[in-house]
Protein backbone atom coordinates (compact mmCIF):
# COMPACT_ATOMS: atom_id res chain seq x y z
CA UNK A 1 0.00 0.00 0.00
CA UNK A 2 1.07 3.28 -0.61
CA UNK A 3 0.57 5.29 2.50
CA UNK A 4 1.67 9.15 1.09
CA UNK A 5 1.54 11.20 -2.32
CA UNK A 6 2.07 14.29 -3.50
CA UNK A 7 -1.41 16.89 -3.08
CA UNK A 8 -2.41 18.25 -6.72
CA UNK A 9 -1.12 21.67 -6.80
CA UNK A 10 -4.02 23.71 -9.35
CA UNK A 11 -1.93 25.70 -11.96
CA UNK A 12 -4.70 28.59 -10.81
CA UNK A 13 -3.46 28.43 -6.93
CA UNK A 14 -1.08 31.74 -7.26
CA UNK A 15 -3.89 33.51 -9.19
CA UNK A 16 -6.62 32.48 -6.76
CA UNK A 17 -4.59 33.49 -4.35
CA UNK A 18 -3.98 37.00 -5.42
CA UNK A 19 -7.95 36.73 -6.07
CA UNK A 20 -9.74 35.27 -2.87
CA UNK A 21 -6.65 35.82 -0.41
CA UNK A 22 -6.14 33.26 2.70
CA UNK A 23 -9.80 32.37 4.01
CA UNK A 24 -10.22 30.81 7.19
CA UNK A 25 -12.50 27.75 6.33
CA UNK A 26 -13.70 26.63 3.62
CA UNK A 27 -10.48 27.15 0.93
CA UNK A 28 -9.02 24.82 -1.11
CA UNK A 29 -5.73 23.84 -0.42
CA UNK A 30 -5.13 22.69 -3.57
CA UNK A 31 -6.37 25.65 -5.75
CA UNK A 32 -7.76 28.34 -2.97
CA UNK A 33 -11.11 29.02 -4.60
CA UNK A 34 -13.90 28.80 -1.90
CA UNK A 35 -16.25 26.24 -1.60
CA UNK A 36 -19.52 25.29 -0.30
CA UNK A 37 -19.95 23.33 2.51
CA UNK A 38 -21.23 20.61 0.68
CA UNK A 39 -18.50 20.51 -1.63
CA UNK A 40 -15.34 19.89 1.34
CA UNK A 41 -13.41 16.92 1.03
CA UNK A 42 -10.63 16.75 3.07
CA UNK A 43 -6.63 15.44 2.94
CA UNK A 44 -4.74 14.52 5.77
CA UNK A 45 -1.52 15.86 5.32
CA UNK A 46 1.95 15.14 6.91
CA UNK A 47 4.73 17.10 8.04
CA UNK A 48 6.66 16.00 4.41
CA UNK A 49 3.57 17.95 3.19
CA UNK A 50 2.01 14.64 1.34
CA UNK A 51 -1.29 13.66 1.48
CA UNK A 52 -1.28 10.68 3.40
CA UNK A 53 -3.58 7.10 3.20
CA UNK A 54 -7.24 7.36 3.79
CA UNK A 55 -6.62 4.65 6.58
CA UNK A 56 -4.57 6.75 7.99
CA UNK A 57 -7.51 8.70 10.08
CA UNK A 58 -5.11 10.64 13.44
CA UNK A 59 -1.84 11.37 14.75
CA UNK A 60 -1.87 8.25 16.42
CA UNK A 61 -2.58 6.13 13.24
CA UNK A 62 0.20 8.39 11.40
CA UNK A 63 2.94 7.51 14.46
CA UNK A 64 2.09 3.97 13.72
CA UNK A 65 3.26 4.45 9.80
CA UNK A 66 5.96 6.47 10.55
CA UNK A 67 4.68 10.02 10.16
CA UNK A 68 3.91 13.33 11.83
CA UNK A 69 0.38 14.55 11.40
CA UNK A 70 0.64 18.11 10.27
CA UNK A 71 -3.62 18.02 10.55
CA UNK A 72 -6.31 17.87 7.87
CA UNK A 73 -7.24 20.35 5.15
CA UNK A 74 -10.33 21.04 2.79
CA UNK A 75 -10.14 19.77 -1.11
CA UNK A 76 -12.68 21.08 -3.42
CA UNK A 77 -14.23 18.64 -5.92
CA UNK A 78 -12.59 19.04 -8.79
CA UNK A 79 -9.05 18.89 -7.21
CA UNK A 80 -9.91 15.93 -5.41
CA UNK A 81 -10.94 14.23 -8.57
CA UNK A 82 -6.89 14.74 -9.68
CA UNK A 83 -6.12 12.40 -6.33
CA UNK A 84 -6.34 8.78 -5.95
CA UNK A 85 -9.48 8.51 -4.27
CA UNK A 86 -7.78 6.41 -1.45
CA UNK A 87 -6.47 9.28 -0.34
CA UNK A 88 -9.03 12.17 0.05
CA UNK A 89 -11.38 11.66 3.51
CA UNK A 90 -15.23 11.98 3.05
Amino acid sequence: MIAEVELYESPSKESNSDRYGELVSNQCICCYKPMKESEVKMVHMNTRWKAMHNSIKDEKDAEINGYKSQGFFPIGNSCAKKMPKEFIHQ
